[in-house]
């Protein structure tokens, strides 16, 4: 038994050091009326992006609001998802040794139609 407890430390120590958390906001510009999309609707746009935290997700390195790609790709209907693949899994951890972690955010819609005179 004497051998068996450091080992589980030192594994309990990794998990802790390999875990982490982050916040992700999906929320739509202010005053904007922007209809969710089912999942299996058709989407024109599909952006893709990565977001960093540090200290194991306590503090948000970038932008983790959705309302700026719905503005900037003006979606008028929206899905939103956030990605933790294998990759993702492989790259955190390393750098969650430094308190480093990242996520994936996915928005995805069909911006507004101009309407025709």
């Amino acid at each position: 038994m004497t051998v068996r407890a450091p080992a589980a430390s030192v594994v309990g120590a990794a998990l802790l050091l390999l875990s982490g958390c982050g916040t992700v906001h999906f929320d739509v510009p202010e005053g904007a009326r922007v209809r969710l999309l089912d999942a299996d609707s058709p989407a024109e746009v599909h952006v893709e992006r990565t977001v960093w935290y540090a200290v194991w997700g306590a503090v948000e390195l970038g932008d983790t609001h959705t309302a700026a790609t719905i503005e900037e790709n003006h979606l008028a209907s929206a899905r939103f998802r956030t990605q933790y693949n294998a990759w993702d899994a492989i790259i955190n951890t390393f750098t969650n040794l430094l308190s480093f972690s990242r996520r994936r955010i996915i928005v995805e819609g069909n911006p507004t139609r101009e309407k025709s005179p």
